[in-house]
């Protein structure tokens, strides 16, 4: 009868860890659109994180998650995001931003660059 017991609790142990196992957002589902700062129109084939934009400027990121083991009264932890922006003749750039708790984001979140504009490398 002592070894059912033992069983129990460690069962009941298990399940306890795994309750404790949650998700966290690393990076959000980023979306948005890259245009040229000085004529106003899109730039495709521009990489953006580990994506490239399309013929009409717009680019989107897949959201990242990962699994953490927390405990009762642990806080979400801040969530930064940089992502690079490269394009040939052009400065490079980064979407950068950060929000506290970010980590707690629920599946599913969402961050709108909405029009990233770029600069073009001057030659003289």
């Amino acid at each position: 009868m002592k070894t059912f017991y033992k069983f129990i609790f460690l069962v009941l142990l298990c399940f306890s860890f795994q309750s404790c196992l949650v998700s966290r957002c690393k990076r959000p589902q980023i979306i948005g659109y890259i245009y040229d700062s000085e004529t106003r129109k899109p730039i495709d084939n521009c990489k953006v994180g580990e994506t490239v934009s399309q013929s009409n400027g717009y680019f989107s990121l897949k959201e990242e998650r990962y699994r953490q083991l927390t405990f009762l009264g642990f806080e979400a932890p801040n969530l930064a995001v940089n992502e690079p922006i490269n394009k040939e003749g052009y400065e490079p750039q980064q979407i950068q931003f950060m929000q506290p708790f970010g980590g707690g984001l629920k599946r599913g979140a969402l961050h709108n660059s909405d029009t990233i504009f770029i600069k073009k490398i001057k030659t003289n």
